[in-house]
């Protein structure tokens, strides 16, 4: 059987107005994934990102150290779910530029700058975003107001998946290194577990920055979880690696 090592991105800048980047420990992550990649003697056929920065820039930084891999494409079929979207839909006491649907259906640099400007203001954005997510996510996959929402929990996963198996039809039997985030990983994982949406979002909420998830597959149309959120490549280089916003 061949393998896909899905890793989530390094560190994204928390504490800037543009979440869509790596922070200097994020781009640090990117390596460390790099130096793995090395270890375990992994040759990709392809290597695969979402169409994020963050995602690119986490690639980027593997590459600086691990080079044997096929052809980089970019499938926004990995992408994150947009947090901005969900956050405003359960939140419209928020009055922050960006966190209204006019403002997400015209303007497509929402993501770089609403939540971002939101956080700045706080004295603790971490647990400001944290409180934020959990309310937003629980009212997004509850199904009761997906008319709210441009993907639908039920969307994005389907959208996931159907990455996954483009993924495995181009990869024709070989490895393949995909870079994307914590929700493809976990909408993955919950389908190949069979894993309910509460049970789903605990292991979202668990997913290191930078950390490696397996699944191996074969073109009769196997696909397994072999690990889940390897890590000790990040806990091996200093706890101060080991980070999850």
């Amino acid at each position: 059987m061949a393998a896909i090592y899905l890793v989530r991105h390094g560190q994204a800048g928390f504490n800037k107005l543009d979440y869509d980047q790596l922070s200097e420990l994020g781009h640090q992550q990117g390596q460390l994934v790099g130096n793995s990649l090395n270890a375990r003697g992994i040759e990709a056929s392809l290597a695969i990102h979402g169409a994020m920065r963050r995602h690119r820039e986490t690639l980027q930084g593997a590459q600086k150290v691990w080079h044997a891999h096929g052809p980089v494409i970019e499938d926004r079929g990995f992408n994150e779910f947009d947090g901005d979207e969900i956050i405003a839909a359960a939140h419209s006491e928020l009055n922050v530029p960006g966190f209204s649907n006019e403002g997400i259906a015209s303007n497509n640099l929402v993501q770089k700058t609403a939540l971002g400007i939101y956080l700045a203001k706080q004295e603790n954005p971490n647990k400001a975003f944290q409180k934020l997510f959990t309310t937003s996510v629980d009212r997004w996959i509850s199904g009761e107001y997906d008319d709210d929402y441009a993907e639908s929990w039920n969307q994005f996963t389907q959208r996931c998946r159907d990455a996954l198996m483009r993924t495995i039809e181009k990869a024709a039997g070989k490895d393949v290194v995909v870079f994307t985030s914590g929700g493809p990983i976990t909408a993955i994982a919950k389908h190949y577990l069979g894993l309910d949406n509460e049970h789903a979002f605990k292991l979202n909420e668990s997913l290191v920055n930078a950390g490696i998830t397996k699944l191996l597959y074969n073109q009769h149309g196997k696909i397994s979880l072999a690990s889940c959120n390897e890590q000790e490549h990040l806990v091996g280089a200093g706890k101060r690696f080991l980070t999850f916003r």
